[in-house]
């Protein structure tokens, strides 16, 4: 199981590391809460391979794949009472890595001992800190999956790439390819990066300030004539929901996701909580939920709502992906006057990267 998507077991032979080059220091996701049963679960993640499992107070444990003794997957193994035993000589580790038993002995090495990450499991996902020994900042919040779930109505998403989390991060802030790229044609428009959080309230409770990133982006879409150009048509009429003729779009995020607000004509119509599984290197994906208000029920507004919100995430990642799986990063030097935003972006990105303690991207000992 790779990252995310893959419902079959893969192989269980050790691959080698392949850690993604240029990874922030953050939190992402490892693995969707539904994976989690009655086995333990193998997972490539940061380049490696690992196995995770729930204790036995049912809290996820995400820790190095082979076992110490002889090396053996324990993604083979068993779980007792939220113990993992390992399947060649029965050895057991509890869920902070550490051997508790091992059969026929009465001595447990010091170095009986999987390396552990960092992980919470919130919004349907299983998350985990990279980077450092303890996070350097609480996993942000998302209200429509959280305390506002009742009123939101949407659905859950995910796409590979060979991109890199820095690439699927960034687009939010170049914001001219929404024209470029997606065909939106736009009348007038207003792109600012946030001074501080106070200005991405909507999305949800403040981020710590080193952590955070935001902007603001508005447009009035055109829409053109729907026979003579029904392309041109249709991508305004999905930009606005066919409700308005301005849409505006609130983006905050940490080093490994996103939050969105997107309005029209000022009221909210969607969010979008979007994260990062950095399987290895130029192994990506991106997953998250894409929400629209539920309004007084679920009514041919809603529908039409949620017909239109999956539209357009289809629309755009149909054609994001092939530009993500086929791009140079090092070969783009040359700059325009509308990278600002995406130049803002590299270096807080960077930031992150930089605090990346590379005696720890193994995971806890």
């Amino acid at each position: 199981m790779t990252g995310v998507l893959p419902r079959r077991l893969s192989a269980q032979a050790a691959r080698p590391d392949a850690v993604p080059t240029g990874l922030a220091a953050s939190w992402y996701v490892g693995l969707t809460s539904r994976q989690l049963g009655r086995r333990p679960v193998p997972v490539r993640l940061f380049g490696r391979d690992l196995v995770a499992w729930r204790d036995g107070s049912g809290k996820p444990v995400l820790a190095g794949r082979f076992c110490p003794h002889q090396g053996a997957s324990l993604a083979l193994g068993s779980l007792t009472d939220g113990a993992l035993r390992c399947p060649f000589h029965g050895w057991r580790f509890d869920g902070s890595g550490t051997c508790v038993q091992i059969p026929g002995s009465d001595r447990i090495p010091s170095t009986a001992k999987l390396a552990t990450y960092a992980v919470q499991e919130r919004y349907g996902f299983v998350w985990v800190w990279y980077g450092t020994p303890t996070p350097l900042f609480p996993l942000p919040d998302f209200p429509p999956r959280d305390v506002d779930r009742h009123r939101y109505i949407g659905f859950q998403y995910a796409d590979r790439t060979v991109g890199t989390a820095r690439q699927l991060l960034e687009n939010a802030f170049d914001y001219f390819h929404f024209e470029a790229l997606h065909g939106l044609s736009l009348d007038r428009t207003e792109f600012r990066m946030l001074r501080d959080q106070s200005e991405a309230s909507d999305n949800g409770s403040p981020i710590p300030t080193d952590a955070w990133l935001g902007s603001w982006f508005e447009g009035v879409a055109t829409p053109g004539h729907p026979i003579r150009d029904p392309f041109r048509w249709l991508v305004a009429k999905s930009a606005t929901f066919a409700a308005g003729d301005s849409f505006q779009v609130l983006v905050d995020g940490w080093p490994g996701g996103q939050r969105f607000t997107g309005y029209v004509d000022g009221k909210v119509f969607y969010k979008v909580l979007m994260a990062i599984v950095p399987i290895e290197e130029r192994r990506t994906t991106q997953v998250g939920w894409m929400v629209t208000p539920r309004g007084s029920g679920l009514g041919p507004r809603t529908a039409f709502n949620m017909f239109t919100l999956f539209g357009q995430y289809r629309g755009g990642s149909t054609q994001d992906l092939p530009v993500y799986n086929n791009t140079e990063p090092a070969a783009g030097t040359l700059r325009a006057w509308h990278d600002n935003g995406l130049l803002r972006f590299r270096k807080y990105y960077q930031s992150w990267v930089d605090r990346v303690d590379p005696a720890f991207v193994g995971g806890r000992s």
